[in-house]
Parts: structure tokens; C-alpha cells; sequence
């Protein structure tokens, strides 16, 4: 087996980060995640050359392991995350930072996978406040070198087991659990160990089999161009929406492994060019510049109102190599080379005092509940609107084919339900004030409502990961045949109207589905969608309390709503009259400077960037108070 360093692999490395940082800065990469699943098959291979080399030479011991382990990853681990919790303790407000403080204490058990496996997903709206959801990858690895070596010690010692064949059945169990895992449990597929420990493999089969090369140069090439193809499409083509890990995952790992592969025996063009200086030294760097990079991204979105400019980002990706370079350089390089710490037992005492510091620091915020004490009260108000919210809940299709709905009111179910209100999370958000309008008036109503989902009949919503998608169809079926057997006496359609596209299509199928609902002698209800502020308003009213600045001042203009929503005034204005009413909703946010109102009396109306808080909701109570006067006529 040869052990010679490789710089083409270090260059391999910058191809895996380079992806991952883009992505993450919005750079046109949305495929950029599979960087880390690189990652993987990199580690694989190269802890599993060394600790075979060991074995074979009968030097292995597992505490010399540990400590090649935390020489390369504790040191510039727990400078960043300790930097992340200072820099959070400022920033966050406290339920953003008991979730950092639990997260430090994930980190520190090596469990941060499973901690952001139950806490959210990986492609989720809210990450962005996550300033260590990346080490989840870190654990994956951590988790594996806990593993591993006792595996290859106990086949080492047991010869009638081949170590190859042995790694491929486990890297092929692996793989299955992640295929149907994506489909099953698509968050657990995605961090755990068990479905991510097949890329780890495909890297260890590599370094199982050694001395095996291709003899002939236009193969190596043929192979190392066709890795790079294998990576480069996923980087390129693949989404957030991509079904992921399982099958997808496969070609950047094959393509890593044909590129570690072809490069084994002699250079080729790929390998070449990967160990070239600057593309190599992108590598050496690249675990800090891993580390630095989203902790950056994240603390300078948190305070943004806007979408962040291409050049803060870019100067936020250089500041991430700067950091980098110095970790490398004066925190990791020094342990790496023993000229801190040189002693085993001098390095595990450290290792053990750095981790207990941010056991107990992690676990300090998490206990006093983020320290609220670090900001004003009518701050901690304003944010407390981030949880300002009912009535949150996607029907699914068998619920839907089940006639199972959210309930409004507290009427009876055997009493008949006499209003539906049907759509999408805004309809969802305006719900509270329909629960309320229904016990006042002593009203069964019943919400039917599906994140990211159109209230159109015959209509795909395909505009979110939340959506139905392809089921909507059948959905949209349900909910109208329910209107029809139930004979529900108003209906009601509300949606984020401008998500759902091409105008034209919408306008035509949404008449087809009101008239289709007006046949079975309901009345139908339109409303216009709600202002989009575009930022997240709980958390700018609280930051410019902070900065003693008036939230009342915040709001939406006239012509933001025209330029987001100008486009379906047509299909308003077409519904009516084929006998929908339609509903001025943003009419009663409008204040008298001529604004939507985002803030009023000292309450948040949104509870994050264009959901109504049940405060919000509550102030369209004068609109739909007729409705429910016309229903007792």
C-alpha cells in the first residue's frame, strides 16, 4: 500500500468546499451541499489507509488514533464554536441563543446530527439562525471514528473475514437504509449516521483494496474526468428539493472515489491540476474554512433586513479564508506538528477541560432560558411575536379524502359545518380570527389547508419542498367533495396568491373551482392576500426598540403590494364577476400615511415575514363580520 501524501487529495478537498461555501453564500451553486458528501468519501478513504497501514505493521492502538483525532479537529472546533457563543451572546435574542446553548452542548457530546435531526431540517426556513447546524456533518465523522477502528481491529484479528468485502455489505446495508430512508424519514436519513455511513464506505472500500490500478493512462483519465462530471452535475443541477441523500448521493461519492482512484497510480490531468499550490492550500485550510463560514453568514443575515448584496457576501467569504488561514496556521498546524501539547495525557487533559467548558457554557444558556436579561422588555414583547401563531396545521390528503379539518369554534361536531375557510399557510394565519368570529356567532367552521398548496381545483402547486405537489389535484378533489356532501353554506379561499403561477392558469382553473363550489350552493369568498413586508417583522420592531427607534414607523408601501400582487388584480376582478365577492384583506392594515401597517398599538401583525400574528388576523374581524351576519340570514 502507498502512503505517500497526496496533494492532488488536499486539491480534491477545495472541490468539496468551495461547493459548500457558495451554496450556503447564495453564489449559484444550489446543488452546493454535496460538498460535505465529498467530504465523506475523502475521510473514509484516508483514515482507513492509515489505520490498515497500522494494523498491518502491528502498531495500532486506538489512543494514538484518538489523538491524531483531536490534534486535528478539537483545537479550531472549539475556537469556533466558543467565538460562535460570545458572538451569539450579543447578537441573539433568547429563544435564538438557548438554541446555540443547546447546540454547544450537542456539539460537545458529539451528538449535534441528532440534535438538529429533532430540531429541524437541514433545507427548512429558520436555519439561517442556526449558526452550528453545519457541525452536524462534524458528528457524522466523530460518531464513525468511534466505530470504525473497533470494526477493523476486530477484522484485523479475525482473518477468516475480508476487511473489502466486509466494508461494501455494510457500505450496501447503508445505502438501502438511506434510499428508503429518504422517502420514510427524509430528516433522519439526512444527518444520522446509519443512513450517511455508506459515503464514509465508499472511501474505506477504496483503501481496502489496494495496489490495484489501472495500468493504462487514457483509462486513469477517462476515469478521473468522469469523477469530476459525477461531481460537478450534482453541484450544478441538484436543490434543495432533490431527494437527499439516497441515490442522489451516489455520483458525487462514485465521482470522489473514481478521482482518488485514478489518481493512485500515476497523475492525470485532474489530479494535476487539483495539487497545484493555491488549489491545494484551498484544501489544507479547508476543515477551518468549513467551520468559519456559515457562523459568519448566519450572524450577518440575523440582523438584516434586506436580502444581503453579492458584495457583503463575497467579503463575508473572504473574511471566512482570512479565519481560516490564521486557525490553520497558529491553532490547528501547532498541535498538529506537537508543538502544543506534545504529551498524550498533557493533550487528553486539555481536550477533556475544553470540552467540559462548553458543557457548561452551552448548558448555562440553555438552562436560563437564553439569558433574557440581556435585552428590554418591550424588545423580549416585539420578538415574542415569532410564536404569535394558531391553527398551524397541513391537512394531509388522507385526512382530506377522510373529511378530517381543522375545527374553528367550539360548536359541537355533530352541529353541520357552515364555514370552510380553504388554502394555504396564509389561510392558515388568518384562521384565529375565524376561530373567534365562530364562537361569537356560534358557528361550526372547519379549516382545510396545506402549506404551499393552491385552493384551485385541477392545479399542481410545485413552488415548495411544503407543498402536496403532484397530490394537490386529488387534495383540491377532497375538499370540494366534502363542500358538496356536507352542504357548507360559505367558503372561503385565501393563499399567497403570487407564488402560484402563470397568472393565466390560475385565473381560469380558480373561476373553474368557483364555479364548481357556487354549483353545490355555497357562497364563495375571495380574499386578497396580505402585504408581504419581506422582512421578518417581529425581530426588526425588536431591534429597533434596541436601537430607540419608533416600530410604528415600519411598514409596506402601496406600490411593494402593487408590484407583488398587481398581476392577479385581474383574476379579482374576473372572479367577481362570475359571483365570487372578493375581499379587500390589506384594506384594513392601510394607516392614514398611506402605509400597511406592520406594527400597531405596540403589536407585531406578523409573526415573521408575511404571516399574519393572531393580533393581525384578529384586525380583519370588521371584514368578515358580515359573512357571518349573511350566514345567520
Amino acid at each position: 500500500m502507498n502512503h505517500r501524501y497526496r496533494p492532488d487529495i488536499d486539491g480534491l478537498r477545495a472541490v468539496a468546499i468551495l461547493p459548500v461555501m457558495l451554496f450556503h453564500a447564495e453564489f449559484g451553486c444550489p446543488g452546493g451541499f454535496v460538498g460535505v458528501d465529498v467530504f465523506f468519501v475523502i475521510s473514509g478513504f484516508l483514515i482507513t489507509s492509515l489505520i490498515l497501514k497500522e494494523i498491518h505493521d502491528d502498531a495500532f492502538s486506538l489512543a494514538m488514533f484518538w489523538e491524531r483525532r483531536i490534534r486535528r479537529i478539537l483545537p479550531a472546533l472549539f475556537v469556533v464554536v466558543f467565538a460562535t457563543l460570545v458572538a451569539a451572546c450579543f447578537l441573539y435574542f433568547p429563544d435564538d441563543f438557548k438554541l446555540v446553548g443547546q447546540s454547544v452542548l450537542a456539539q460537545a457530546l458529539l451528538l449535534s446530527n441528532v440534535f438538529f435531526w429533532r430540531q429541524t431540517g437541514y433545507f427548512a426556513d429558520g436555519v439561517d439562525t442556526l449558526p452550528l447546524l453545519h457541525t452536524w456533518s462534524l458528528a457524522v465523522e466523530e460518531q464513525f471514528y468511534v466505530l470504525f477502528p473497533l470494526l477493523l481491529i476486530y477484522l484485523g484479528r479475525h482473518k477468516r473475514f475480508s476487511i473489502a468485502r466486509t466494508i461494501l455489505w455494510v457500505g450496501f446495508g447503508s445505502l438501502a437504509l438511506s434510499v428508503v430512508g429518504t422517502y420514510s424519514r427524509p430528516t433522519a436519513t439526512f444527518y444520522l449516521l446509519p443512513t450517511r455511513a455508506w459515503e464514509l464506505m465508499v472511501g474505506a472500500f477504496l483503501a481496502a483494496v489496494p495496489g490495484r490500478h489501472v495500468t493504462k493512462s487514457w483509462l486513469n483519465e477517462m476515469a478521473a474526468w468522469s469523477g469530476l462530471c459525477l461531481i460537478l452535475f450534482p453541484i450544478f443541477y441538484y436543490t434543495p428539493d432533490t431527494r437527499f441523500p439516497g441515490l442522489a448521493a451516489v455520483p458525487p461519492c462514485l465521482g470522489t472515489a473514481l478521482i482518488i482512484f485514478s489518481g493512485g497510480a500515476k497523475p492525470t490531468l485532474i489530479s494535476r491540476v487539483l495539487a497545484l499550490k493555491p488549489v491545494a492550500f484551498i484544501g489544507l485550510i479547508s476543515y477551518p474554512l468549513y467551520l468559519w463560514h456559515w457562523p459568519l453568514l448566519v450572524f450577518s443575515r440575523y440582523r438584516s433586513v434586506d436580502i444581503q448584496s453579492w458584495w457583503i457576501r463575497v467579503a463575508l467569504l473572504l473574511a471566512s479564508v482570512a479565519c481560516a488561514a490564521a486557525s490553520w496556521k497558529w491553532i490547528e498546524t501547532p498541535f498538529r506538528k506537537r508543538r502544543l501539547c506534545p504529551r498524550r495525557p498533557q493533550l487528553f487533559s486539555i481536550a477533556a477541560c475544553a470540552m467540559l467548558t462548553l458543557l457548561l457554557l452551552g448548558g448555562c444558556v440553555f438552562l436560563d432560558h437564553g439569558m433574557p436579561f440581556r435585552f428590554p422588555s418591550q424588545a423580549l414583547a416585539y420578538y415574542g411575536y415569532r410564536k404569535s401563531y394558531a391553527f398551524r396545521a397541513s391537512i394531509t390528503l388522507e385526512q382530506a379524502a377522510a373529511g378530517q379539518f381543522v375545527e374553528l369554534g367550539a360548536q359541537s361536531s355533530n352541529q353541520p359545518v357552515e364555514i370552510l375557510i380553504w388554502g394555504d399557510s396564509h389561510a392558515m394565519s388568518i384562521a384565529p380570527v375565524l376561530d373567534e368570529l365562530c364562537r361569537r356567532f356560534s358557528v361550526r367552521g372547519v379549516e382545510a389547508a396545506h402549506s404551499s398548496t393552491a385552493p384551485i381545483l385541477g392545479y399542481i402547486s410545485n413552488t415548495s419542498k411544503f407543498g402536496l405537489n403532484e397530490d394537490s389535484p386529488a387534495f383540491s378533489q377532497s375538499i370540494v367533495d366534502f363542500i358538496a356532501k356536507k352542504r357548507v353554506k360559505t367558503v372561503i379561499l385565501a393563499a399567497l396568491w403570487s407564488s402560484y403561477k402563470p397568472p393565466d392558469v390560475v385565473e381560469a382553473k380558480l373561476a373553474a373551482t368557483i364555479q364548481t363550489i357556487m354549483a353545490s350552493g355555497a357562497s364563495v369568498y375571495v380574499l386578497k392576500d396580505v402585504p408581504m413586508p419581506g422582512f421578518d417583522v417581529p425581530r426588526l420592531a425588536a431591534f429597533t426598540i434596541m436601537r430607540h427607534g419608533n416600530p410604528a414607523r415600519l411598514g409596506t408601501s402601496l406600490d411593494k403590494y402593487a408590484a407583488d400582487n398587481g398581476a392577479y388584480e385581474s383574476i379579482f376582478k374576473h372572479v367577481s364577476q362570475i359571483g365570487a365577492i372578493v375581499l379587500d384583506t390589506p384594506k384594513y392594515l392601510l394607516n392614514t400615511n398611506g402605509f400597511y401597517d406592520v406594527v400597531r398599538d405596540n403589536k407585531a401583525l406578523y409573526f415573521d415575514s408575511h404571516h399574519l400574528s393572531v393580533d393581525g388576523s384578529k384586525l380583519l374581524s370588521p371584514m368578515f363580520e358580515p359573512v357571518f351576519h349573511n350566514q345567520q340570514r
